[in-house]
């Protein structure tokens, strides 16, 4: 390679590497998850596997594709004696229960929170249902929907002796298995809070973090308990693990602490847990210093073998001043100085132009929601939830058709009009809020 071709090669080479490392950093890893029928097909796991817990929270992504009959996500337990979360008959509303005794015929002992409504086939949603002392509390996508007086948790039951996903125990021939997707389920020996569920929804746990029980993620394609407390489940019927569109990022280890009648599980304060925004930035800083550190060697490598061919190369006078050469090692200060500040730019400019495009498209999503509420304002309840959800169809339907910092806005908006069809719907429910 002769002097001018090599003087080009190094900094194109630089650059090319630099832009390579960057985009494998950014590019998340791949998700997996179960995806279930509804035909006779579900999970099995392990027997007892929560006995000792006084209090818990079970986190679980799904997906329906349809709402069949009483389809359970999980069912903990036993017939008529369980934990369990499903849909309300073959209709999109949701379903928590604790039943501490056989409650088949005691309708008193049937503890249950009811959500109509809130359910959307084909949508990942983030499920969350807290047990034990304080009574139940119900979650959707980071949200209280649902409370219940009840106290009991699984300790309460005296034992966990079939836990199934994707499949009931009640034996009504009626009920159906769950037809849809399932990921990332998690169990907690405590109570958590609504900030600490909010959190960690979107983020890809490692199984280490303090207080939590019991996790699957299927990424590793078996039904695999990643927190090493259990032994692995089964694959029954045509339950299968697949790819999956569920964006979970990396994280830092999230710390809670452990509460009494669980202590087999290791204790820790709590510490604020990273955004999905902030892990981004973090894998972007992170691949940008890597990306110096694997240029400077390789620039030095490539110097070295230029100067056993000449002792001076020559380049720009604006490089090298009035001489019109450098030596090697001034060729190498100069090039890593100049590639520094290209990353470093590069990583800035990077990081504000996504945290700038996030924060407009969710200021006009609180924007178009505003004015949605001033236009309906003067109407009664019920024709104000009309409203709001003709208008979330609409944008359901223009979905599909976006991208970039639109397709950030449009979901933003529809987060906010379908918690504000939950609190209405509330009201209607309480007999409050009928003009």
């Amino acid at each position: 390679m002769n002097r001018r071709l090599r003087k080009s090669f190094i900094p194109a080479c630089a650059l090319g590497l630099l832009a390579w490392s960057l985009a494998v950093r950014t590019c998340p890893a791949q998700n997996l998850a179960l995806q279930l029928d509804g035909k006779g097909s579900y999970v099995q796991l392990p027997p007892n596997l929560f006995t000792n817990l006084t209090e818990a929270t079970v986190e679980v992504w799904a997906k329906w594709e349809t709402f069949a009959n009483y389809s359970r996500v999980f069912e903990f337990g036993a017939p008529w004696h369980s934990v369990s979360v499903f849909n309300i008959r073959g209709q999109p509303g949701l379903r928590f229960h604790v039943w501490p005794f056989y409650a088949k015929n005691e309708p008193a002992l049937q503890y249950k929170i009811e959500v109509p409504g809130v359910l959307h086939s084909n949508e990942w949603i983030h499920i969350a249902a807290v047990s034990g002392p304080g009574g139940m509390l119900l979650y959707l996508n980071g949200r209280l929907i649902g409370q219940h007086t009840n106290e009991a948790s699984f300790a309460a039951m005296g034992g966990t002796p079939t836990n199934y996903l994707g499949r009931g125990m009640s034996g009504n021939a009626t009920d159906r298995d769950f037809n849809g997707e399932i990921d990332e389920l998690r169990v907690w020996n405590y109570r958590r809070s609504e900030a600490q569920i909010r959190d960690d929804m979107y983020k890809r746990l490692s199984g280490k973090e303090a207080g939590l029980a019991y996790l699957l993620n299927f990424d590793d394609g078996t039904i695999s308990d990643v927190t090493r407390h259990a032994a692995p489940g089964r694959l029954l019927g045509h339950a299968q693990i697949v790819a999956s569109d569920l964006g979970l990022v990396a994280s830092p280890l999230s710390e809670a602490p452990v509460v009494s009648g669980a202590a087999s599980f290791p204790a820790a304060t709590p510490v604020a847990a990273a955004t999905p925004a902030q892990s981004m930035a973090t894998w972007w800083i992170a691949g940008g210093f890597t990306a110096v550190v694997a240029l400077l060697g390789l620039l030095v490598w490539m110097v070295r073998r230029s100067s056993a061919g000449s002792s001076r190369l020559p380049v720009p006078a604006i490089m090298a001043g009035s001489s019109g050469h450098a030596t090697p090692d001034e060729l190498r200060r100069q090039a890593l100085d100049e590639l520094t500040k290209f990353a470093k730019e590069s990583l800035v400019q990077g990081l504000y132009s996504q945290r700038t495009a996030l924060l407009e498209a969710h200021k006009q999503a609180a924007e178009e929601v505003v004015k949605l509420e001033i236009s309906l304002m003067s109407m009664r309840l019920p024709e104000r939830i009309r409203g709001y959800e003709q208008r979330i169809a609409e944008l359901e339907k223009d979905l599909a058709s976006r991208d970039g910092e639109l397709r950030e806005m449009t979901l933003a908006t529809l987060q906010l009009l379908r918690r504000k069809v939950t609190e209405e719907k509330r009201e209607t429910q309480s007999g409050r809020g009928l003009n």
